[in-house]
């Protein structure tokens, strides 16, 4: 476990890099929002995807510094290597959506006599925290097979497909489904955050298994 925890700690130092770039977008979005009700609406989810983004950006500094054959050099394995990036990824995603709650709550305390509108930045966030992690669940995989540079195009085409892929089925499953358009909505909503965090965790499962296998195929 102190392995893994001064991995995660040795990306969270690489990050520190961009902390005035955080600064400054934190400080854009907050003025931004005060002329755009729009903009403090979708806070977290602007946020959430800035601090995913940047926390993927990891592995463009390990390629730099051939960090990886340094630290194999060192008694651990590389399942450790594995587990302690994607814990590093998905804690600083939460921490990013954390902060964009956090941000939009005050900004609309401040802005807004009616009070502050939980519901509506909370399934922001949740969305948000969802569609951010689904797409590091494929871009993991990918740049480690691919590199940081080269996974990159590989990405988007890839989530191109998947797009035309998940649309495609949605359909099929709401012609196919013994379940009306209004039911299934109606299910969703009673049912959604559990199937959501149910399908979280098996993608994030499968996605670390497929970068396990890879990597340990990898020569460093």
């Amino acid at each position: 476990m102190n392995i893994i925890k001064g991995l995660i700690i040795k990306d969270l130092s690489n990050i520190k890099s961009y902390k005035m770039t955080i600064l400054f977008l934190l400080i854009i979005f907050s003025m931004t929002s005060f002329m755009n009700d729009t903009i403090t609406t979708f806070m977290p989810v602007f946020i959430t995807l800035c601090f995913g983004m940047m926390a993927t950006s990891s592995f463009n500094y390990d390629n730099l510094a051939n960090s990886d054959r340094y630290i194999l050099s060192f008694p651990l394995n590389k399942k450790d290597i594995v587990k302690a990036k994607y814990i590093y990824i998905i804690l600083f995603t939460l921490i990013g959506a954390i902060i964009g709650i956090t941000l939009s709550i005050i900004l609309q305390m401040i802005k807004t006599k009616e009070g502050v509108n939980m519901e509506n930045i909370i399934s922001t966030s949740i969305g948000a925290l969802f569609g951010m992690m689904i797409l590091q669940m494929f871009q993991i995989p990918i740049i480690y097979k691919f590199g940081a540079e080269k996974g990159r195009l590989i990405q988007m085409i890839g989530i191109v497909i998947i797009m035309i892929i998940g649309s495609s089925i949605t359909v099929f499953f709401i012609k196919v489904s013994p379940f009306s358009l209004d039911e299934f909505l109606i299910m969703l909503e009673q049912y959604g955050l559990a199937i959501i965090g149910v399908v979280v965790v098996l993608l994030y499962l499968l996605s670390y298994k497929i970068s396990l296998k890879i990597y340990n195929k990898k020569e460093i």
